[in-house]
């Protein structure tokens, strides 16, 4: 039969030929779109020619893409990587004072005096563990971090508990981080102050949309907000000093305030009852060591030799911590400052305060009883709000490295491997600022209500570490028989023992005092998505065993034959692409399938398909129910049925629609065809797409 096109026959040949002429222009057309352009300074290739609108805004977002080798040796300067990793700890300075008087508060203004020898024994108690995490961080950085130290010398399943606890200490920094800046911009704009929980969330937001950009990017912001803080965080205390021994300290803004005992904690002074009020003070100071994690799973950021780099962040880190918290709380105590849990124990002239009522943070009393209501104040506030920001880049490095690292082990699901666009895994930053969003609504951006949960996480990943460095010490004793060696080893032992002992002592304080008070929170977490990374895992192993190849496998056994099938909706061009393209694999049978949905339709079909010869024997199947997916499902499996070994490939037309919108005025019934076929065994789909608007007519001349 001749056609306007020539021969149907013929024009099924010069149809392919068209596909093949189209396929190797495209390929040309896309092949220039990629070739690599221009060499940036840092070795990465810009590719493309031509870019997008989508394209462009998302490098202006997220930053121009970065090879797998670029990152993978990403490092910052010694000065930047401080910054960035030691401000987690550092940053423990704006809301540490304040979760430590809360407590001693509970007993009244007599419990805090108090206050520095607490602050005293924290110090401490960071001090030790620092000195003992300087000789971990060696471990650390040759195995690539805590959860690898736990996993190696633990096992997989307690490395990966470890991994989720760090997961979610990662998200609660950037929670506590924003929600303490909330609270400080409060008392910097009095307009915000009804507004602190929608002000985090939008903190959080900014803070995902800055380091998603990438560590090096972090590196540059970090540094002069941290500079800045140090700097003016020196000079108030320096001056505050100055006056408090000179006995010219200011007051502070709640000096005049009565602090009234709650019911159950009026005789905490005494006994059993001062030991519980230390204790659970000592618990909520212990925030401060947050910080420490964050420097000892970030040694790989760290410039070579990187060890010892990330030991001099950690003390330098650590020193400063402790001592500024003891200085803050001295010159808290000694100008008066107070901050309580609930507002109603502050009495002044005889009155108590409502529940509205806004408390200053310690830091802040402290900066204006030094300074006053002016410039040195606002300059502390404003660098502190800063610094607070910079504190979750730890955070935003850590959580995406670790979830992908668990991700490669099967704990987590494929999508955290995923690389964004630079030294970052876009999922994992995405994944990190929407639960710290959720989390930090969900607690109110209550600080001290998310310092409860904090500091289990925390203290429960450095004891799993400690207790893994504890024990590699130990199997390196036993295989060294050098006494010099064994000395060092046996010396390295002790101090690992000494803060293992520290962080377990610690880790059960904390449970003990803060279980009750929302503790119980991030035990319920750890333990639930703990569980679910086991059965990740266990689904992902079961997989692999199952798609492994073995010596069983018949590796060069093919089918005996080929059945093609082309669903044909209507004798158009789309059908005609399909048919040739069914026609091109020489397969050993071919039919076309049309749907008796419309016997008037059929009928028109039927008579196209006479008149134009078209060379495939044609098959119409009965739809009483008008279902355009179950009839061709049925009889390809009646195909199968009948030759079990052979494989049958249905060819199926479908339209690409450009707009969202089409696919309201469209049945897309190829589509629904070729996803009911995906779950029949020995069979292959072969979507023929076909673009409105979009496609030549030389593909069918």
């Amino acid at each position: 039969m001749i056609t306007k096109w020539g021969t149907v026959d013929g024009l099924l040949t010069l149809s392919w030929a068209a596909v093949e002429r189209w396929i190797r222009t495209r390929r040309w057309a896309q092949d220039q779109r990629n070739a690599p352009t221009e060499t940036t300074s840092g070795g990465a290739v810009a590719y493309g020619i031509v870019q997008t609108l989508p394209t462009r805004l998302r490098r202006a977002l997220f930053g121009a893409p970065k090879e797998t080798e670029q990152i993978r040796s990403l490092v910052l300067s010694k000065r930047s990587a401080l910054a960035v990793f030691g401000a987690d700890g550092f940053s423990a300075i704006a809301y540490a004072p304040d979760e430590i008087i809360m407590v001693l508060a509970l007993a009244g203004t007599a419990g805090l005096a108090l206050s520095p020898w607490v602050g005293l024994g924290v110090a401490i108690v960071l001090l030790l563990v620092i000195g003992t995490y300087r000789y971990n961080i060696r471990d650390v950085a040759v195995s690539g971090g805590d959860y690898h130290v736990v996993t190696e010398l633990l096992g997989p399943k307690t490395g990966a508990a470890a991994g989720v606890s760090l997961l979610f200490d990662f998200v609660l920094t950037v929670s506590v981080s924003v929600s303490s800046a909330a609270t400080y911009l409060m008392d910097l704009i009095p307009a915000v102050a009804g507004h602190r929980q929608l002000v985090a969330v939008c903190l959080v937001i900014i803070l995902t949309l800055v380091f998603i950009r990438g560590l090096r990017f972090m590196g540059r912001v970090a540094f002069i907000p941290a500079a800045l803080f140090v700097v003016c965080l020196t000079v108030t205390l320096g001056v505050g000093l100055v006056e408090a021994w000179s006995g010219s300290l200011g007051q502070a803004p709640s000096h005049d305030f009565y602090v009234r005992p709650e019911t159950a904690e009026s005789n905490a002074l005494t006994g059993m009852g001062l030991f519980l009020l230390v204790a659970r003070s000592f618990s909520s100071g212990a925030v401060t060591l947050t910080g420490v994690e964050s420097v000892s799973n970030s040694v790989r950021f760290f410039r070579p030799p990187k060890a010892q780099n990330a030991a001099r962040s950690l003390t330098i880190t650590g020193v400063a911590t402790a001592v500024v918290l003891v200085v803050v709380l001295y010159l808290a105590r000694a100008s008066g400052a107070v901050v309580t849990m609930d507002s109603t124990q502050l009495v002044l002239n005889g009155q108590g305060r409502s529940e509205d009522f806004q408390q200053m943070p310690i830091l802040a009393q402290v900066g204006e009883a030094v300074g006053g209501h002016g410039v040195m104040f606002y300059a502390l506030v404003i660098s502190t709000v800063l610094f607070l920001l910079m504190a979750p880049a730890a955070a935003y490095a850590g959580f995406p490295i670790l979830a992908s690292t668990m991700a490669e082990k099967g704990y987590l699901p494929v999508h955290f491997r995923a690389r964004s666009n630079r030294s970052l895994y876009a999922n994992g930053v995405l994944v990190l600022g929407g639960s710290a969003a959720v989390v930090t609504l969900a607690f109110g951006a209550d600080v001290n209500a998310l310092i409860q949960l904090y500091v289990v996480g925390v203290l429960f990943s450095m004891s799993l570490t400690q207790t893994a460095v504890f024990l590699r010490r130990r199997r390196e004793i036993r295989v060294v028989l050098d006494a010099q060696p064994r000395r060092r080893l046996l010396r390295d032992q002790i101090i690992t023992a000494i803060g293992l002992i520290a962080t377990v002592l610690a880790t059960v304080v904390v449970l003990l005092t803060k279980l009750t008070q929302g503790a119980w929170v991030t035990v319920l977490v750890v333990g639930v998505v703990t569980m679910t990374a086991w059965i990740i895992k266990k689904h992902y192993s079961a997989i692999e065993r199952e798609l492994a190849v073995t010596q069983r496998n018949p590796l060069k056994a093919l089918p005996s034959r080929v059945h093609a099938i082309v669903v044909v909706p209507r004798l158009r061009k789309p059908a005609l692409r399909a048919l040739a393209y069914a026609r091109a694999t020489r397969p050993s049978t071919i039919e076309a399938l049309v749907l008796n949905v419309d016997e008037a339709g059929t009928r028109k079909t039927r008579q196209l398909w006479d008149r134009y010869e078209v060379p495939v024997p044609l098959t119409i199947l009965a739809s009483p129910y008008r279902d355009p997916v179950l009839p061709v499902v049925e009889h390809v499996r009646g195909v199968r049925q009948a030759s079990p070994r052979d494989v049958v490939i249905v060819y199926v037309p479908e339209y690409v629609l450009e707009h969202w919108w089409d696919k309201f005025l469209h049945h897309r019934s190829g589509h629904k065809i070729a996803k009911a076929l995906r779950r029949e065994p020995g069979v292959v789909t072969a979507v023929v797409p076909w673009r409105l608007g979009h496609e030549d007519e030389e593909m069918l001349a």
